[in-house]
C-alpha cells in the first residue's frame, strides 16, 4: 500500500501526534521509506524511556535514523528548533522531497526548499482518503486531548474535508 517511490522524513511533533493517537504505523503503510533525523530521535528521547513516542521508536525496525552529514548547514535554520532544521537539512541531504512537520515557521521554511509539506492532520486525512481509516475524528480529538494544540480552523477544516464534523 505505501506509495513506492516517496521516501519522507519526519519531525517530533507529527511522531509524538501520531504516538498518541496510536497511528505511527500508518507512516509506514503510506510511504516507502520513513527517516527521522538524529536529532529528533534524540527530541522523542528526551522525556525518558516512558515518554509518549519512545516505545514506537524503539519498536519500528522499519524507521531510519540518520544523522546529518553537514551540520553546518543546520546552523543556518536559525529561526528553527534544531530538530525541525535537521528534517528538513536531511531531507535535502537525501534527496527526499517529502517532510512530515506541524509547525507554521518550520512548514514555510520547508517549502522554501522546495520540499513537499504535509502535517500530521493532512496525514491521516490522506490514509482515509487511501481507505486505510474509516474515521479520522476520535483520531484528531485524541491528539487535542492529550495535550496537543490544533487550531480550531484547520481541524474543521481537515474533518470537513473527510466529510466529518467537529
Amino acid at each position: 500500500m505505501a506509495d513506492e517511490k516517496i521516501d519522507i522524513v519526519v519531525n517530533t511533533s507529527p511522531w509524538i501526534a501520531l504516538s498518541i493517537c496510536g497511528q505511527i504505523p500508518l507512516l509506514k503503510r503510506l510511504y516507502a521509506n520513513v527517516y527521522i533525523p538524529q536529532g529528533v530521535q534524540e527530541e522523542i528521547i528526551a522525556g525518558g524511556e516512558h515518554s509518549r513516542g519512545v516505545k514506537e521508536l524503539r519498536t519500528s525496525s522499519w524507521l531510519r535514523v540518520e544523522k546529518i552529514i553537514d551540520e553546518s548547514k543546520v546552523g543556518l535554520l536559525y529561526e528553527l528548533e534544531r530538530g525541525e532544521a535537521e528534517v528538513i537539512v536531511l531531507a535535502k541531504e537525501k534527496g527526499i522531497k517529502h517532510v512530515l512537520i506541524d509547525e507554521k515557521i518550520a512548514r514555510q521554511q520547508a517549502r522554501i526548499q522546495e520540499l513537499n509539506v504535509r502535517g500530521t492532520l493532512g496525514l491521516l486525512l490522506k490514509a482515509k482518503k487511501k481507505g486505510l481509516l474509516s474515521s479520522i475524528k476520535p483520531l484528531v480529538l485524541s491528539i487535542r486531548n492529550n495535550g496537543i494544540w490544533i487550531k480550531d480552523e484547520i481541524v474543521s477544516g481537515i474533518l470537513k474535508d473527510a466529510g466529518e464534523e467537529l
